[in-house]
């Protein structure tokens, strides 16, 4: 935009017009519309100027008057707060028009020849450039600060010849420092030191500006190397003292820096280009201060201070060796704490840890230093050089006890705390423990930080063992009680449990097992927690009473968790919870009784509708099972165990659709916890034997078996279905006879038929004589019989004929039968024979005692039907003769039947006491033997015991047949049935002579034989 004459007086005039209305803090004034308004001027102005315009004489007059008069209205004003950026401003724009006034951007011919005449006016120009470059460095207008400057040096140098320019020489330099300062806010870095070289030749002959020259280089050091708050501006300054500042706190976070690794406190590149060019004029000024002379105390000092703030920048830089050396020069000449600081931080980089050590202690000598920089030091050199960790904070303790204060004890714990390393923690709690008194202001604080230093996570850099952080949570809720609330210390204490419950993998076992049972004795001792805390707090003391062995514990703190959480979700949640915590540590029953507790909380209806959670809780139940029976000292599962199977689990294994694996393991499992049963509970073994045999049977239903191509094992699982099958049907027999069937009778003619049809196809059945293959032949009768037993129970009808047609007298003919067998089956003929007619009834139990005899029979010969002997001369082998005999005699229901009975017992008899002798006669040797000499005296004793104990029971039932014998003599002799009379007497006559002649019966029974005659 092209500018006249008349154009820059314009703007003179405009300026003098309107420049007391923006003084005036009266008068309102549109701050924004006047800075535009200006920089309109200005620009015109601006325009002017660059073209080298001069102004005639007259409006140069004009012009230098209106601005001399602007620029003195602006300086003698105070100007408000909010328009000293409009003052930057005006001065900018009145220095612009007082310059085209004097020729300044004339050529410098023209401006030569004008200001050399005019050396007061001279002086105005560089005074007002001087102040407005101020002004505008102070309102980070860098750019235009220069420029000022600059026009400054053009009339300084215009000047430079004239006679009598003293003072615009002394101006000259002024404004060289003027543009040292410009260049340096400006990030012009390399000219301002360019600067500084010149000036350091150029007043060589004058302290004064010797000195300020060294005062600006510390005061640009200092900006740089301390200030840490500066906002951020262009320039990059405050940003490299940013960065400087995070890369001292950042380079104490890893205690793993090798020497030579690249370093952690690394500056950005305008940082580092700042610094480079801080350090040339630090060694500047300490080159020009030892050139002058270093005589004076202050000058001493001030040569210190160089040599600091040149170790800060060399620190700052990552120059450790540099700064060290820089620090320790300034040391020698200021005796101060500060180059012992920043050496300490440089050397504890180089990880020096002697050299650190020797400097600590120094410092700590230092009483003028406060215990709070001596603390901050601590906590820098710890983390570089964590092997003085010991010493450095052993050397601070020293000085803490020193100073018997309050404040340095707390500022010791909290170095402490910050350091935050499994040392520093445990001389905190030491100190902690030895009673260290705090304000109650401090406590709360010390609370929390022992709390957080326990929070710590484990993949922090300064990972804290389990023992110890349990420590801090002890110390915490032991020592500060009165600074947390209840819930605070119930949390507290949960962490607690968790981290004692993690020490069980860090720590020793004695160690771990003492955090354990002291968490669960702190848990006795505080109050019941609230509403917030009762879950966690119930699974923390049920986890612990798990770990520590007191399942019983355990299991009544789980049952509380389940009544306190209520919701379904919420039971199957915790139980999932505890079950995968108990799984981890192998404690398998503690899981196993946690899963059986949680399948009998759950309804049947969200087990049927969430099969696979079921599912998931019967095998960890099941896995405990087997760890209860394996720990178990006799290998008997619980009874309770079969009725959670059978009641909880099994429905849900019949509705759920297991893989073939799943099937075949559930079968097998179900298939070992009723064997273990057998002998303890018929019945729900045999409902288990039950539901194995469903599962089994529908695995090989869907194919399974026919992916089996190897004959031996298409073999394996044929004789393990017989197996099963067999043991399915001789319990089921069993529990029959007993009167308490367990299977419906349709179940039983269904597994009857399979079993036929396996026999069938594996051995036919007449074919191996193997005795595996006969008991299963045996079974296959017994189960045949148990099923026309149930039909003919289920008759209401029923008839002698019907009993016949079960051919029962065929039983004992059947290959493989034993005396037990016959026994069973004969037990079962006299349950059913209950529910009959009475005729019907009484020859079941005829065939029934048929049964019995053959069986005692079976018992004195041998257990089968060869007829093959044994040793019948035993305590024990008579017994079981008698027992039989005497089932068979309770269960005839006529005379004919009774008879038979006491004569097959006058048989066996007779068999026994040959010769006359009696029982105890026969037996006698057999006691001779228990009573050998040679065998031990406790033992003999035993047997010997035994044998009497088993000659006293069958003396007791031969009494016992005898006398009932002799009774119905007696009532057959009343009827006058002689052939019956006399067959009783003469059972009576073998019973008694077997008895010892100390008997009473024996001897009653004689004596009534003289007296009663035969009618």
């Amino acid at each position: 935009m092209a500018a006249s004459v008349a154009d820059v007086v314009a703007c003179a005039e405009w300026m003098h017009r309107l420049l007391p209305h923006w003084i005036d803090p009266d008068l309102a004034v549109d701050l924004a519309d006047v800075s535009r308004s200006i920089a309109a001027h200005l620009t015109c102005v601006s325009a002017f100027a660059e073209k080298g315009g001069c102004l005639p004489v007259k409006a140069a007059l004009r012009v230098q008057s209106v601005a001399l008069d602007c620029w003195n209205a602006s300086a003698v004003s105070a100007w408000s707060p909010e328009r000293r950026d409009l003052k930057v401003q005006v001065r900018w724009l009145i220095t612009h028009l007082f310059l085209c006034g004097h020729c300044v951007f004339a050529a410098h011919a023209v401006r030569e020849a004008h200001l050399s005449r005019r050396l007061r006016d001279a002086e105005k120009c560089i005074l007002m450039c001087l102040k407005t470059g101020s002004g505008l460095l102070r309102s980070r207008r860098h750019a235009e600060a220069e420029r000022v400057l600059a026009w400054a040096a053009d009339v300084a140098s215009a000047c430079t010849n004239a006679t009598g320019a003293a003072t615009v020489r002394r101006f000259a330099t002024e404004v060289q420092f003027a543009q040292l300062r410009a260049a340096w806010a400006a990030g012009a870095h390399d000219r301002a030191c360019a600067t500084a070289e010149a000036l350091g030749e150029e007043t060589r002959s004058s302290v004064t500006y010797r000195e300020a020259l060294y005062e600006f280089v510390y005061d640009v050091a200092v900006e740089s190397t301390q200030l840490r708050d500066a906002p951020p501006h262009s320039d990059g300054v405050a940003d490299a003292d940013q960065t400087a500042a995070d890369t001292d706190d950042d380079d104490g976070d890893d205690d793993g820096d090798a020497v030579g690794a690249p370093p952690s406190c690394a500056l950005s590149e305008a940082a580092s280009r700042q610094h480079a060019a801080l350090q040339r004029l630090l060694v500047l000024s300490a080159r020009l201060q030892q050139e002058t002379g270093v005589r004076t105390v202050k000058q001493r000092s001030f040569l210190g201070m160089t040599h600091l703030q040149h170790s800060n920048s060399l620190l700052l830089c990552c120059s450790f060796a540099a700064a060290a050396d820089a620090a320790t020069r300034a040391y020698d000449l200021l005796r101060t704490y500060e180059p012992l600081v920043v050496r300490i931080k440089a050397e504890a980089h180089l990880r020096h840890a002697d050299e650190v050590a020797t400097l600590f202690h120094l410092l700590c000598d230092d009483v003028a230093v406060d215990v709070s920089d001596v603390c901050a030091v601590v906590s820098v050199a710890v983390e570089l050089v964590p092997a003085a960790e010991a010493t450095l904070f052993a050397g601070l303790q020293r000085r803490v006890a020193a100073s018997d204060s309050t404040a340095d004890v707390f500022r010791l714990l909290c170095a402490l705390i910050r350091r935050g390393s499994e040392w520093s923690v445990a001389e905190l709690l030491r100190h902690l423990a030895a009673g260290a008194v705090l304000p109650a202001a401090l406590r709360r604080f010390l609370f929390c930080c022992l709390w957080r230093l326990a929070a710590a996570a484990p993949a922090a850099p300064r990972c804290l063992s389990a023992a110890t952080r349990w420590g801090c949570l002890e110390a915490a809720q032991r020592l500060f009680l009165d600074a947390a609330s209840a819930e605070e210390l119930q949390a507290v204490l949960l962490d607690m449990a968790h981290l004692a419950l993690a020490a069980m993998v860090d720590e020793e076992a004695g160690a771990a097992t003492e955090l354990l049972t002291r968490t669960a004795h702190l848990y006795t001792t505080v109050s019941d927690a609230g509403p917030a805390m009762a879950v966690p707090a119930l699974r923390a003391q049920a986890q612990l009473a798990f770990v520590l062995g007191r399942q019983e514990e355990g299991m009544a703190r789980m049952r509380t968790l389940l009544a306190v959480g209520g919701a379904e979700r919420a039971v199957v949640h915790e139980c999932t919870a505890m079950v995968t915590f108990l799984m981890h540590r192998s404690l398998l029953q503690c899981a196993g009784a946690v899963a059986e507790l949680c399948l009998v909380a759950l309804p049947r209806d969200q087990r049927h509708q969430q099969p696979s959670c079921a599912l998931e809780f019967a095998r960890v139940f099941a896995v405990g099972c087997l760890a209860s029976d394996a720990a178990a000292a006799d290998g008997v599962v619980r009874a309770d165990v079969a009725e959670v199977l059978h009641v909880h689990v099994c429905p849900v294994l019949q509705d759920a659709s297991l893989a073939p694996e799943e099937a075949r393991w559930w079968s097998r499992f179900l298939w070992y916890v009723a064997e273990s049963l057998l002998d303890v509970d018929l019945v729900r073994a045999v409902r288990l034997l039950h539901a194995g045999m469903q599962l089994h049977t529908h695995q090989l239903d869907d194919g399974v078996a026919e992916e089996v191509t190897c004959s031996a094992a298409r073999e394996d699982v044929q004789l393990l279905t017989l197996d099963r099958l067999c043991t399915l049907l001789d319990a089921e027999f069993d529990v029959f006879a007993a009167g308490h069937a367990a299977l419906a009778a349709e179940e039983v003619q269904q597994y009857t038929d399979q079993l036929a049809g396996l026999l069938r196809s594996h051995d036919g059945e007449d074919g191996s004589a193997a005795p595996a293959c006969e008991r299963r032949r045996v079974a296959l009768v017994l189960a045949r019989l148990e099923g026309a037993l149930r039909v003919l129970q289920g008759r209401g009808a029923a008839t002698p004929e019907d009993v016949e047609s079960l051919r029962l007298a065929d039983l004992p003919t059947v290959s493989g039968v034993c005396s037990a067998d016959l026994q069973q089956a004969a037990a079962a003929c006299s349950e059913v024979a209950a529910s009959l007619p009475p005729a019907t009834a009484s020859a079941l139990c005829d065939a029934a005692v048929g049964l019995l005899l053959i069986a005692a029979q079976y018992e004195l010969c041998g257990d089968d039907a060869s007829g093959g002997s044994r040793d019948t001369t035993s305590v024990e082998a008579l017994a079981a003769v008698l027992t039989t005999l005497y089932t068979a005699f309770q269960v005839a229901h006529d005379v004919e039947a009774r008879l038979r009975v006491g004569e097959s017992l006058a048989a066996v008899l007779t068999r026994l006491t040959a010769g006359g002798v009696t029982l105890r006669s026969a037996f006698a040797q057999q006691r001779a033997a228990a009573a050998a000499p040679e065998e031990e005296e406790e033992k003999q004793r035993r047997q010997c015991r035994a044998v009497e104990r088993g000659l006293d029971l069958c003396e007791t039932v031969v009494e016992f047949f005898a006398v009932e014998a002799w009774n119905e003599s007696v009532q057959w002799n009343v009827l006058q049935r002689r052939a019956l009379v006399e067959r009783w007497r003469g059972v009576a006559a073998v019973l008694t002579a077997a008895l010892d002649d100390t008997n009473a019966s024996k001897a009653a029974i004689a004596d009534f034989a003289v007296q009663m005659p035969l009618l």
